[in-house]
């Protein structure tokens, strides 16, 4: 089971991370992004992710997650990927050396081949759906109400009767 750390301080945007990661088996440690301190570093080390998920915002104090991470004998080798809905971030994605970055809203197939890098991700299997016609399942369900028919048990009578 891995670790996986989420910086981001948006509750929708964690509660969709860890409904995936959940499903998958691998623990998950939200941690809000919006300003870095002695807290934060000593929460993320304890923690020791295999993968840091980090929410890129208008907060001054992003960037600065980012260079501790980097910068931190403990996560220095970590992977992280940049979550964030603004158009550039590819660009800057590259420009600041991120593994990997994922533009949200996302959909869980697109965080599935992204974390699937870095972590066992099990494979999804599409199943085949069947398709009951109504009127078997109207027939099954009159069965299902039916009373028990009485079986027929052969009695023997005791001898003087």
């Amino acid at each position: 089971m891995a670790c996986v750390v989420c910086l981001s301080d948006t509750v929708s945007l964690v509660r969709a991370v860890r409904e995936e990661i959940a499903t998958w088996g691998h623990t998950l440690y939200p941690f809000p992004c919006s300003r870095l301190n002695d807290a934060l570093r000593q929460a993320v080390r304890q923690a020791s992710p295999d993968v840091i998920l980090l929410e890129l915002t208008g907060a001054i104090d992003n960037p600065h997650i980012y260079f501790f991470l980097r910068a931190d004998q403990s996560t220095r080798n970590v992977p992280v990927i940049f979550l964030s809905s603004a158009p550039d971030l590819d660009v800057f994605a590259d420009a600041l050396g991120a593994d990997g970055s994922l533009r949200v809203p996302f959909e869980r197939s697109m965080l599935r081949r992204v974390l699937g890098n870095y972590l066992d991700v099990p494979h999804v299997v599409d199943t085949p759906r069947l398709e009951v016609p109504h009127p078997t399942i109207q027939r099954y369900t009159s069965l299902l109400r039916r009373p028990q028919l009485m079986t027929m048990t052969m009695v023997t009578a005791p001898p003087g009767w």
